[in-house]
């Protein structure tokens, strides 16, 4: 019985073509398209900067002094083509007039950094690192000297250091910040939505009133709980293959990050596919029709939920947020979206576990609901 109802999963060709080959070949076009544009717009090319201190002092000498270090052009740390400016209202007006991306305000005791409007996310995240490096470090020796001069002389010898906290992608992001993987991502999780198609196929197999193949599998002796069992599983194992097979195509073929955790990523991709597949049988027991006018009805629920996930446009789940938070909070392909990218780039380990709890209460939810429904087609249509 396994093995019929897996063979007749391998030839569904349209299953397999939704499934595997369209995001495949989706995000190759994608990587042609736009797979060097954040490169070129983020490259670390040496940024304009203008550097404006009010008065003098250890703090403004120290600040001035790291920045310089990382405006040598003989360094592999030149990230600033660095001028100085008198007045901060002036050096503001250079960010207007785009002769410059970056403006450091050095008082005292405190730095401020100004950005042109069209900066990069590479100047955002340097800027940022560099005056907070600076800052942490020189609170932490002004206090050691407060409480021990001689250990403050032992930190100040570390001063150098200072630049190695620098780097772009120092603790900001657990992977590559390039926004245009949300893409891929986005292309990867709708491939798994349209496992769902599968789920619906489920149906047609045991629902006597669909299919007359069904029907009479439904006078067979077999229990009816084996024939979902079996049929569930012919629908799973050929899912985790082709989950298999794209990511490590976006791996080895697209330079995709797909984070550091594997144990994290199985656990996505095995709740993930089970969701899909029970929100397939559930539209497959509830919608009317032919098998294929379900799964066609099924896919129409997808394509909007994909839509409003920010596969066309990315800002789409901001705005969400922003204005009406409980569309993504309930849209299946954002949150699995979301625990995707957490999981893979960003740094919230609590938004990954509150996401992959959401998708695995939700599909063994629908899990049992389809499987209590299932069973009593035995009795409903012989």
């Amino acid at each position: 019985m396994f093995k019929y109802y897996l063979i007749k999963t391998l030839r569904n060709k349209m299953v397999l073509f939704w499934t595997l080959i369209f995001p495949l070949a989706l995000m190759t076009v994608m990587k042609v398209a736009f797979g060097s544009i954040y490169d070129m717009e983020n490259s670390i090319d040496p940024m304009k900067t203008v550097i404006v201190t009010e008065g003098e002092g250890p703090y403004q000498d120290g600040f001035r002094d790291v920045v310089s270090t990382l405006s040598d052009k003989d360094s592999d740390n030149y990230y600033f083509d660095l001028t100085e400016e008198k007045d901060l209202a002036k050096a503001k007006d250079l960010l207007l007039d785009e002769k410059a991306e970056i403006v450091f305000s050095v008082k005292a005791d405190s730095i401020e950094v100004f950005l042109s409007e069209d900066h990069s996310d590479t100047a955002a995240i340097i800027s940022k690192s560099v005056a907070d490096s600076f800052d942490q470090k020189y609170t932490m020796i002004k206090d050691a000297y407060m409480k021990d001069p001689s250990a403050a002389a032992s930190i100040a010898q570390d001063i150098s250091s200072m630049t190695a906290s620098t780097k772009p992608v120092e603790n900001v992001f657990d992977g590559d910040p390039d926004p245009y993987t949300w893409y891929f991502y986005s292309t990867f999780v709708m491939g798994i939505f349209f496992i769902a198609m599968m789920g619906v196929a489920l149906v047609g197999d045991l629902k006597a009133d669909v299919s007359a193949e069904a029907m009479r599998f439904s006078l067979s002796p077999a229990g009816k709980g084996k024939m979902i069992f079996y049929s569930y599983l012919s629908k799973l194992i050929p899912c985790l293959m082709i989950t298999a097979i794209q990511l490590t195509y976006m791996k080895l073929v697209l330079n995709v990050p797909l984070g550091k955790d594997p144990l994290k990523l199985f656990a996505f991709t095995v709740s993930a596919i089970m969701f899909s597949l029970s929100f397939g049988v559930i539209c497959g027991l509830f919608f009317k029709g032919t098998v294929s006018q379900r799964a066609n009805k099924a896919t129409a629920i997808i394509m909007t939920s994909v839509f409003l996930s920010g596969e066309m446009i990315g800002v789409l789940p901001g705005l969400f947020e922003q204005y009406c938070p409980i569309i993504n909070d309930i849209n299946p392909a954002t949150v699995m979206n979301m625990t995707f990218y957490n999981l893979t780039v960003g740094n919230s380990v609590s938004g990954f576990y509150l996401n992959i709890t959401k998708i695995i209460a939700v599909a063994a939810l629908l899990l049992v609901v389809g499987a209590l429904v299932l069973r009593r087609e035995k009795y409903a249509s012989v």
